[in-house]
């Protein structure tokens, strides 16, 4: 680990930073086609900011639930004066778009860790991946079949309250096939995943692993996969999953370490930034996301939907 970290210099460590900015920039221009497509030009350096900040709560308390998705529509309606179920409606279009791209990484990583790796690939853990994957497969497929057919999701588990299900419409609304956003979308979706690949392949370059296309496909999907836990930072899950990854790939387990080490310290610095990013908007509002359960904070918009 010490030897894979020693090769690191300021210049590649400006290398690794400038394409988690490119990683994290092009979600933020995903979200302004979202919104563009319920016809609000919001600048870009605007939602960057909020992007930011909102990452920095996904990034620091991911166990509370819905904080990012939250507080980006309250931004969306304080700063631009956005109808909260539109705003809402475009960060869990947003959400969407982003864990669909993410799980074709994770099943592409996961095929080529199966048929490539060594005998670690057929261990238990290597199972519980499988399962784990599986799992969200079949997540993502029912909730696709569901947009597509336009039946309701959110009702099962809010019932008939009428602004989720006005939020729902708005939703339906963007999944559509001859949707041009819809598209556009799932372009900057992948082209999100391939800035991924790239800082996942100059990582690898920089430990001095040459270019490992294939097992930084896996290196990447095991990356979302660690995102799915609910730890700030991914802290130990990443660590764990890349150290089973490069073993795997004979890149030994100590860089695999390093590697979730590099990834996480540069994501904390933008987590960071983004965290003072989120004090400018009042601790009212860092109070409702920290102490308030998401459903009551959802009600103080209801009125505008009656």
């Amino acid at each position: 680990m010490r030897l894979s970290l020693a090769t690191f210099s300021i210049p590649r460590a400006f290398a690794i930073i400038f394409l988690t900015a490119a990683f994290l920039g092009v979600g933020a221009l995903r979200w302004r086609k979202i919104l563009e497509s319920q016809n609000h030009a919001i600048p870009l350096i605007s939602l960057l900011r909020a992007y930011g900040a909102g990452f920095s709560l996904m990034f620091f308390i991911p166990i509370i639930p819905f904080a990012n998705e939250i507080f980006r529509t309250y931004v969306l309606q304080r700063e631009h004066g956005i109808e909260s179920k539109k705003g809402m409606a475009s960060v869990i279009i947003d959400r969407v778009l982003e864990v669909t791209s993410n799980l074709f990484v994770v099943i592409m990583g996961g095929v080529i860790f199966l048929f490539l790796g060594d005998s670690v690939s057929y261990s238990v853990k290597s199972v519980g991946i499988i399962v784990f994957i599986s799992i969200w497969c079949v997540l993502i497929f029912f909730l696709y079949l569901r947009f597509f057919q336009k039946k309701s999701i959110l009702r099962v588990f809010w019932g008939r309250k009428k602004y989720m299900l006005e939020v729902e419409e708005e939703v339906f609304r963007f999944f559509r096939v001859r949707n041009a956003f819809l598209w556009k979308g799932i372009i900057l979706s992948f082209v999100r995943s391939m800035l991924g690949l790239a800082r996942t392949l100059a990582i690898l370059v920089f430990f001095g692993k040459g270019i490992a296309v294939l097992p930084g496909i896996t290196m990447l999907g095991f990356y979302y996969l660690a995102l799915l836990v609910p730890i700030p930072g991914a802290l130990g899950s990443h660590d764990a999953l890349q150290a089973v990854a490069f073993s795997s790939f004979g890149l030994g387990a100590g860089s695999g370490a390093a590697f979730a080490l590099v990834i996480r310290t540069t994501e904390m610095l933008f987590a960071i930034g983004g965290a003072i990013l989120f004090m400018r908007f009042g601790w009212s509002m860092v109070y409702t996301i920290l102490f308030k359960k998401s459903e009551s904070f959802m009600k103080a918009f209801q009125d505008e939907s009656r």
